[in-house]
């Protein structure tokens, strides 16, 4: 019996490859004073970013305990197992909202196998994640064969992020307003990665794009496992520029033109605004 894959609507993977691999997405929730809206069902993040760059102000919230156990209860109830992979819990609450209404299904239906999973990785890195473990599933992989896949998955998926104004960061209250006024002055940029914890964490900063760039194309080529074949997903809020000029790079320096590249999800987007960008690669193959 095959394993059915569940995840959040934070995993940027595209929807056609979401249908492709018939994952069920649960939506993360985006709130805009008293508006509650579904992330990708009553709002799409075209319309967030273009309305945050107008001063609207966006905040996220984690998927309830009753989307959860109402989802857990349909597979239930018909006798099939389920595996929820679930956005890194170094960022969100929702695994932890899971496991709890896992443990009242399970209590209530024994016989029937649902798994919960942290994948410490998020947003492109989840949907990578998502994509490899789904794929398998639909081969008929085993349950416990699938969880150590998607803990290998996380072991070598490599995250990393940049914000090119401060504005949007600040606005969410997550820095001064004279430290994101200085550092949009100097141009300086912040070089994040998500650690092992599945938290995001500054290790660098750059003054100026082209640093920027060169600091992105040296790591990946530093931990990437084939620089100039190997797939390189990009996921970004309006920053077709700096994307543009990574690749240019990566293509001219090393021959790779394997690029993917998606809209930013809310549940990230909504805390670092118009104009981040992420990058993610594995420094090994899963399978």
């Amino acid at each position: 019996m095959r394993i059915h894959i569940i995840t959040d609507s934070a995993c940027d993977l595209p929807k056609e490859r979401l249908e492709e691999l018939q994952v069920q997405v649960l939506p993360l929730y985006v709130t805009q004073g008293e508006n509650i809206y579904r992330d990708g069902i009553d709002i799409q993040p075209e319309e967030i970013y273009e309305n945050m760059k107008k001063g609207v102000v966006y905040k996220t919230s984690q998927i309830p305990y009753q989307d959860y156990y109402d989802c857990f209860k349909t597979y239930a109830e018909a006798g099939q197992d389920a595996l929820l992979l679930s956005f890194s819990s170094g960022l969100s609450g929702t695994y932890q909202t899971a496991c709890l209404a896992r443990k009242e299904i399970i209590e209530e239906y024994p016989d029937v196998d649902i798994r919960v999973v942290d994948t410490k990785a998020v947003t492109g890195g989840l949907g990578m994640v998502v994509d490899v473990v789904a794929e398998q599933a639909q081969k008929g992989m085993s349950m416990d064969d699938l969880i150590q896949l998607t803990n290998r998955c996380h072991e070598h998926i490599h995250h990393i992020f940049t914000v090119t104004n401060l504005e949007y960061v600040c606005r969410g209250g997550r820095l001064s307003r004279p430290s994101a006024f200085i550092g949009n002055a100097l141009k300086i940029h912040p070089f994040m990665i998500v650690n092992s914890e599945g938290k995001l964490e500054i290790t660098d900063k750059c003054r100026g794009e082209k640093r920027l760039v060169k600091k992105f194309v040296q790591y990946i080529a530093d931990y990437s496992y084939d620089i100039a074949h190997q797939p390189i997903y990009f996921v970004d809020a309006y920053q077709d520029r700096l994307v543009q000029a990574i690749q240019n790079q990566l293509t001219e320096q090393y021959g790779n033109t394997n690029f993917s590249r998606k809209i930013l999800a809310p549940v990230i987007g909504t805390h670092i605004g118009p104009g981040s960008m992420t990058v993610f690669f594995y420094d090994q193959k899963p399978l």
